[in-house]
């Protein structure tokens, strides 16, 4: 506060210094010029009310300033409200129409101009498109911790594109829904092959990031993920961990069932910290069907339609809401949750997106009548 109103005093002299110095320089060049002493000094006031403006600006905090040094518990292992929220900031940012830019390089320059100010000092990004995967990534860091953020499915182009839907075939489909064994996590051990697949393109440039963000000063990592990201994120964590890179902690928003019974004992037992985090029945949530013997790896942290939050709850019962997976709506819904003193250190969230491909009642009445079909034939 000090520091602004020295700012602000120091403009104002200078005002006053220009307005006497514009009437002198006035007086000196009248005979040679027709302006007016009058327009003179009004040329000389707009520009040192420019100065003033542009210091007064400037000179305005950034609300959540050096929130991942300052408020981020490195340390923390499991629930920790404030993790939540702004892990869920990494991963609501890695969608290119969620901060308005147009394709990967404008992403990459607009990602560093909102984190660097709360706290992020170095950055790397992975863009990788092989047969169906499409795998986006950001590694970040400070001297405390490095944070991998994987991004889910999105359409910078197509307004009407519903990522819910797109999510809801991408998991389906022939190509990627057939289960992949992974022997060296454990005998009997399958996952989604799309999924899989989506990390291991990435795989080399993710370690690469990763080793060069941790070395120097000890920091601890940290892994998430929305959608499609948050099926990724819980095997690169595996992967990561399979080449000895210590993982502190896992927070996944809006993701699919992942593997099968074998695989979620297995990683139980690497990772039974884990926060999963649904909102409100969200479709995604509920993929693939339990009939396809795919199971989630972690208890939800559910947020229900009223704002109630119960952490490792058991999974909601209802039908799959589309509009429940916007990412918008998971950053609001935890940032309602967090009590005034966090709300101040931490950045607002931007305005939920006006998308109406979010809001897509034909899919949930596909999805939903699909699963209860499925369920029916199990006798379920």
């Amino acid at each position: 506060m000090l520091r602004k109103s020295a700012l602000l005093l120091t403009c104002y002299r200078a005002a006053q210094w220009l307005y006497l110095l514009g009437g002198d320089i006035n007086n000196k060049m009248i005979t040679k010029h027709s302006f007016s002493k009058v327009w003179y000094r009004f040329l000389v006031l707009s520009f040192a009310l420019g100065l003033f403006f542009s210091a007064t600006v400037t000179a305005q905090p950034v609300q959540g300033k050096d929130c991942y040094s300052r408020v981020f518990e490195e340390k923390v292992v499991g629930h920790s409200l404030a993790n939540a929220y702004l892990l869920m900031y990494a991963a609501h940012n890695t969608y290119e129409n969620r901060i308005d830019v147009a394709n990967f390089l404008e992403f990459k320059k607009r990602f560093r101009e909102i984190f660097e100010p709360l706290g992020i000092d170095r950055f790397d990004f992975i863009d990788i498109r092989a047969k169906t995967a499409d795998t986006q990534a950001v590694v970040m860091s400070n001297d405390k911790l490095v944070i991998v953020a994987f991004r889910g499915s999105e359409s910078s182009k197509n307004k009407k594109f519903s990522p819910t839907r797109f999510a809801y075939d991408w998991l389906l489909t022939d190509l990627n829904f057939f289960k992949k064994r992974i022997l060296w996590w454990g005998w009997g051990v399958k996952v989604h092959r799309g999924l899989y697949n989506a990390m291991e393109v990435a795989y080399d440039d993710l370690k690469k990031y990763v080793d060069s963000h941790m070395a120097g000063t000890p920091k601890r990592l940290w892994i998430t993920g929305h959608s499609l990201g948050a099926g990724i994120a819980p095997l690169a964590a595996s992967r990561l961990a399979d080449d000895g890179i210590s993982v502190q902690g896992i927070y996944t928003y809006a993701g699919p069932r992942i593997g099968n019974d074998d695989f979620v004992k297995a990683f139980k037992k690497r990772f039974p910290d884990m926060q999963r985090w649904v909102f409100d029945n969200d479709l995604v949530s509920k993929l693939p069907f339990k009939v396809m013997k795919f199971q989630h790896c972690a208890p939800p942290n559910n947020i229900y339609a009223d704002g109630r939050l119960v952490l490792a709850d058991g999974e909601m019962r209802g039908p799959g809401k589309a509009r429940s997976h916007a990412p918008g709506m998971y950053l609001q819904k935890i940032y309602d949750l967090l009590p005034l003193d966090l709300k101040a250190v931490v950045p607002a969230p931007p305005g939920l997106v006006n998308d109406a491909g979010i809001a897509d009642a034909e899919l949930e009445r596909q999805f939903n009548g699909a699963e209860q079909t499925a369920e029916e034939s199990t006798g379920k």
